[in-house]
């Protein structure tokens, strides 16, 4: 096609040529709907992905709350844990401590039960009884090496005049696989009898001594031979 002359001015000039391919109608329709396709494919894409990650943002969400309650419980156990071991170590200690007065109950009681039979055994003694003997000869452990001495002087009846003297104590100690005697106090202990006279002592000898036997020796003052003698062995 020719296209029509203009005039410019004084000089003369044609119009451009415009040529245009038509595509065929099959053609276009083809491509619609392949873009419709991808449209749809993307949107579709868009939307699987958005819900993928919703369910991993729900997902993390509850292993968060999950990892809380769990700390959250750990932490009362732990609490509860705690409370309870403070209660059974004042359970124990309370129990410990009931144990040990029962104990020293029964051992106050039996002293007492003792002191009670000696005194009625005073009552009931005769004239016939000896001038002086020895009640409740007794050799308590308190810690390693160290012990209690105790011992009841007792003046008969028909004595009339106090009894004067003094006492000694013979130990026999083990140590190092062998046995060893010495006398013990230096200088002998006074005593003063009218009726009954309480002797009790204390002793420490080295720890790695054991004590294994005591004999108590009972002088009259003026007299290099004991009056009266008693051996107590002691146990373990």
């Amino acid at each position: 096609m020719i296209g029509r002359w203009k005039r410019r001015g004084n000089h003369l000039a044609t119009a451009r040529l415009a040529v245009r391919r038509h595509l065929p109608w099959p053609a276009r329709l083809a491509l619609g709907l392949l873009g419709l396709i991808v449209l749809a494919s993307g949107s579709y894409g868009l939307y699987l992905y958005g819900e993928q990650q919703g369910r991993h943002g729900a997902l993390a969400s509850q292993v968060g709350q999950d990892a809380s309650r769990l700390a959250r419980e750990l932490q009362e156990s732990a609490q509860r844990a705690q409370a309870l071991e403070q209660q059974l170590r004042l359970e124990t200690s309370t129990r410990e401590t009931v144990s040990r007065q029962l104990v020293q109950l029964q051992a106050d009681n039996g002293a007492l039960r003792e002191q009670i039979a000696f005194y009625e055994s005073l009552l009931t003694k005769t004239d016939r009884a000896p001038a002086l003997a020895l009640d409740q000869f007794r050799v308590e452990p308190v810690s390693p090496g160290h012990y209690r001495l105790r011992a009841i002087l007792v003046q008969g009846q028909s004595t009339q005049e106090a009894f004067r003297g003094e006492v000694e104590f013979r130990l026999v100690v083990e140590r190092g696989g062998r046995r060893e005697s010495l006398v013990w106090p230096a200088p002998r202990i006074k005593v003063n009898v009218t009726r009954y006279h309480r002797l009790e002592r204390e002793t420490e000898l080295p720890p790695d001594a054991r004590l294994k036997q005591v004999e108590i020796r009972v002088y009259a003052d003026g007299e290099s031979r004991a009056k009266l003698t008693r051996n107590y062995d002691v146990k373990g």
